[in-house]
């Protein structure tokens, strides 16, 4: 398996279970926010992870775990891939401390020791199957798919972060010109359908927004470096924010800012990848789709519903397909 370069991985985690961070929110948070407890649901599948890394990634050089210095008990510290991450190694100290993921998020690149070519997951994203170093990079370019979309729906602070982050991308770059400059990664037949978006939207003058496929994103450190040269004010107001606010910039900024540089090698990114939603998903398919491999990065999105009945099946499954402990476990 070739790997030109090392690459890492990245995954934030919070205990919001944990009596001592709940105290520390409610120094910070405003009158109505605050709260007696958090309901955290830990079902355990986050060992499930770094099982899945180990077996079908076991090229990639390091994991750097952020947290805000929580861990969990069963994580092994002496591990040699692993590096425990706490924000204050790489947030500035006047931003800190922190209870939203935009902070967090947007100063990934100033992680001591982390490697010019990376992959920032959430801790819903899951490796199933084996992938290798060109399924996130190749010809030293993130792999991505850049299509169109409208963003019309949600709810603020999220929508407002979304319009936030694209009015930046439209503040320093034209459309057009992105476009035509490489037009075969915005038209390309590896797209598919999805080609269709981009046709449709293409008459319009600026950028309406992208598809966000809530996978695992890869990115260089160049391109974080390059945002905060052009964005400096958008992106401190937003690290000012311990809370989720009105005025965020997420980290899409930085996928998007990749995608009209042309710094990114086109896939399909909806092949192999597949979201699932708790509260709607079919939890024969889901449980099928881990056992069978049937892609190589599934989405397990939480929701408000009670889902301890799905969760089993799916611990279960994952027992069944990665029963070993893998090295960042004790």
């Amino acid at each position: 398996m070739k790997k030109e370069f090392p690459i890492d991985f990245i995954i934030p985690w919070v205990d919001g279970s944990d009596p001592d961070w709940i105290e520390e929110y409610n120094k910070f948070a405003p009158e109505g926010k605050k709260k007696k407890s958090f309901e955290f649901r830990d079902y355990g599948l986050l060992r499930y992870w770094f099982r899945g890394v180990e077996k079908f990634a076991p090229w990639v050089n390091k994991v750097h775990f952020v947290t805000c210095g929580q861990k969990p008990e069963w994580l092994n510290l002496d591990c040699s891939k692993l590096h425990l991450v706490k924000h204050t190694d790489y947030i500035p100290k006047e931003y800190l401390p922190v209870f939203s993921s935009i902070p967090i998020e947007l100063c990934l690149h100033k992680i001591p020791s982390l490697q010019d070519h990376f992959v920032y997951f959430n801790d819903d994203i899951y490796i199933t199957d084996f992938m290798s170093p060109q399924d996130f990079f190749k010809c030293g370019l993130p792999c991505d798919c850049a299509i169109l979309e409208v963003k019309d729906s949600g709810k603020a602070p999220q929508l407002n972060t979304i319009f936030n982050t694209i009015n930046a991308i439209n503040k320093n770059f034209k459309k057009k010109q992105v476009i035509s400059k490489n037009f075969f990664k915005w038209f390309n037949p590896i797209y598919g359908k999805l080609n269709y978006f981009n046709f449709v939207l293409n008459y319009l003058q600026k950028f309406p927004g992208f598809i966000d496929f809530h996978m695992a994103n890869c990115f260089t450190k160049k391109i974080f470096e390059d945002v905060w040269a052009n964005c400096k004010d958008e992106l401190d107001i937003a690290m000012q924010n311990r809370f989720r606010s009105i005025n965020d910039i997420n980290q899409y900024i930085f996928r998007y800012w990749q995608l009209c540089k042309g710094n990114f090698t086109p896939i399909n990114l909806r092949r192999r990848r597949h979201f699932y939603r708790l509260d709607s998903a079919n939890i024969d398919d889901l449980c099928k789709s881990i056992r069978d491999r049937t892609y190589k990065q599934i989405v397990i999105n939480d929701s408000d519903i009670d889902i301890n009945e799905k969760m089993k099946r799916i611990i279960q499954t994952f027992e069944q397909t990665l029963p070993q402990k893998s090295m960042f476990e004790i």
